[in-house]
């Protein structure tokens, strides 16, 4: 097996200290235990991976102006083959295989870009990646980044949605009941509905 060493210096407490990476071709392994892993968002199947939090930067900045669109059922393999057949979404793709609760992602999301023109989904996550993240998580956190004038990017956390359903009573003997899912949010995971800018905070 081919194995290289590479190194760098870290000042530690006024010395330099050697780390070492050792490849050891699908991964790469450092003498403090950190490991790399090297793959595509199939990885993200293992039952390891199921335990971690996903961590998402720019994942589709190459996409971002929304090509692929809404995803619908087409053809006899239903949505989930549309979906593989559309997705030029690396994010989107990765939420396919991932069966984790918690996803941390850094970028622009919808509504925050200040250029519709050129990226009316931000320009980090595709239309396809946001709309799936929207509809199966919520966010319970969201800061703000340093940013060049014309970017609007933030640091998100999200949270795995459960689900909970509510049954409306038909109105008539020939009406059926129907049934509806909807998110269930617990209050302490809810971000606040009130929020204002400084020149309207005395509004509130």
């Amino acid at each position: 097996e081919k194995t290289s060493t590479l190194s760098h210096d870290d000042e530690v407490n006024g010395t330099k200290k050697k780390k070492r990476k050792i490849d050891q071709g699908d991964k790469k392994c450092f003498n403090d235990g950190f490991t790399i892993y090297k793959g595509g968002p199939e990885a993200l199947n293992s039952e390891v991976a199921e335990k971690r939090i996903l961590f998402l930067c720019y994942p589709d900045e190459d996409v971002y102006a929304g090509e692929g669109g809404n995803i619908e059922d087409e053809g006899s393999g239903g949505a989930d083959d549309a979906r593989e057949q559309m997705s030029t979404s690396l994010g989107a793709a990765c939420l396919e295989h991932f069966k984790g609760d918690t996803i941390i992602h850094v970028g622009e999301l919808v509504g925050d870009t200040i250029s519709m023109d050129q990226a009316p989904w931000g320009r980090s996550s595709g239309a396809e990646f946001q709309q799936r993240l929207y509809a199966e998580y919520h966010c319970i956190l969201k800061a703000k980044l340093m940013n060049w004038l014309h970017v609007q990017d933030s640091i998100s956390v999200w949270k795995r949605s459960k689900t909970c359903s509510i049954v409306f009573q038909g109105e008539g003997d020939d009406d059926h009941d129907e049934e509806v899912e909807y998110k269930h949010i617990p209050e302490d995971e809810k971000l606040p509905c009130d929020i204002a800018a400084p020149c309207a905070q005395h509004l509130l």
